[in-house]
């Protein structure tokens, strides 16, 4: 009797559960739970956690299938939120920490204020359904928020990967690959692995590796490109590098036999005027 009158009083006062949750924040500039937060991600901070305390609420039905249900869709929904604005974990878990804590208020107040008798074996149930509940959700939180940032990172890194690698067509059938920075051996073998795919999908017949923007080549990465000019070859593609600069140069001299027998051109504009290269 005693938790069924628990329910309903917590019913009752759900929405201001969620008020009082709302007005204890503090105003910290550029937090995403500042009180003096956009009016957009107040709107969510309130509709999510109307939605965390109904799931609070329902960790003391007996019936624990709808308890997983409403587990699932709340832990989706939060923490594909949190991931795309780029809110750390530990500050998630603080505030639903602050949250359980203002929920055990409400259950002390229901205990304080109502007629209700409850007894000491009621208090201690209801501690145990509702922290192992929250409990629960702290952990099916998490995993969805490593699933989604470890996704989003995927994107990135794949962007990046894009990014770092551009095929630039200059003229029919000749394309530019322009290298910046460092090259080290973990993207010389990125080179190895897609650039070969990349001609073939884009129907390249020559290809000019541009170095001018290079100002490290690891001995182990000239050798990578100069698997990468061999394979090129084999598929019919007239491969040239340029842009070699003076301290790339000096260190190319240890790069062994192979490397020095790739064509070598002072710029690109070099190969594109010339009639054997681009049929015109």
């Amino acid at each position: 009797m005693s938790t069924f009158a628990l329910l309903n009083y917590l019913k009752e006062q759900a929405d201001q559960i969620t008020e009082d949750w709302l007005n204890a924040r503090a105003n910290e500039p550029g937090s995403f739970y500042s009180c003096e937060t956009s009016p957009d991600v107040e709107r969510l901070l309130r509709k999510q956690h109307k939605q965390t305390v109904q799931l609070l609420i329902s960790s003391l039905y007996q019936d624990e299938s709808e308890f997983q249900e409403k587990l699932e869709d709340w832990a989706q929904t939060v923490a594909m939120s949190r991931v795309e604005n780029r809110i750390a974990i530990h500050v998630v878990v603080e505030f639903l920490g602050k949250t359980r804590a203002l929920f055990w208020r409400y259950v002390q107040r229901f205990i304080d204020d109502t007629n209700v008798d409850v007894d000491k074996n009621s208090i201690a149930e209801w501690s145990e359904m509702l922290h192992s509940g929250f409990d629960k959700m702290i952990v099916k939180f998490t995993e969805y928020y490593h699933a989604f940032n470890e996704n989003r990172l995927s994107e990135h890194q794949a962007l990046i990967k894009l990014l770092e690698i551009p095929l630039i067509k200059i003229c029919d059938k000749v394309s530019v690959l322009p290298l910046i920075g460092v090259i080290n051996s973990e993207r010389g073998l990125s080179l190895l692995n897609d650039i070969p795919l990349k001609c073939s999908e884009n129907k390249v017949e020559s290809l000019i590796i541009d170095l001018s923007g290079v100002i490290q080549i690891e001995a182990a990465v000239a050798f990578q490109l100069t698997q990468l000019i061999q394979v090129l070859n084999l598929m019919g593609i007239e491969s040239y590098l340029s842009g070699i600069r003076p301290e790339v140069a000096r260190n190319a001299i240890s790069f062994g036999e192979n490397f020095h027998t790739i064509t070598k051109i002072s710029s690109v504009q070099e190969v594109i005027g010339k009639h054997s290269v681009v049929k015109v």
